[in-house]
């Protein structure tokens, strides 16, 4: 890779943020933690190049999450956001504008590891 490769994560647990942070970082990234909605924004604002957006729809936010992930690509058209949740308890939001892929959470983080290396590739 010519540059360091940048992930956002946004989770409101902070111990899945800082699981997510150790596996991710063994992989050669840099990782950015949100635990909410403002924190998130701010960090798509100043940082310019991020590679990757992993969102937990459950995050606190004072937007519905429909109306935050079109914020996020209306900002952020290029950043591919994947949906890591509890699938049963989400929506679809596979549908909406800059969602690359969902995921479902759960103890083996290889589709999430799989799914980080197949963007970095690209």
């Amino acid at each position: 890779m010519d540059r360091e490769f940048k992930i956002l994560i946004a989770d409101r647990n902070r111990n899945v943020r800082n699981l997510l942070q150790r596996e991710l970082f063994g992989g050669g990234c840099q990782v950015l933690l949100a635990g909410e909605d403002r924190e998130l924004l701010r960090l798509l604002q100043d940082e310019n190049a991020l590679d990757l957006l992993i969102l937990d729809p459950d995050i606190p936010s004072s937007l519905s999450i429909p109306d935050l992930i079109r914020l996020i690509h209306i900002r952020r058209p290029a950043l591919p956001i994947v949906i890591y949740t509890f699938l049963e308890d989400g929506g679809n939001y596979s549908e909406l504008p800059g969602v690359a892929r969902c995921l479902e959470k759960g103890e083996d983080l290889r589709p999430l590891q799989e799914l980080v290396t197949e963007v970095m590739r690209k």
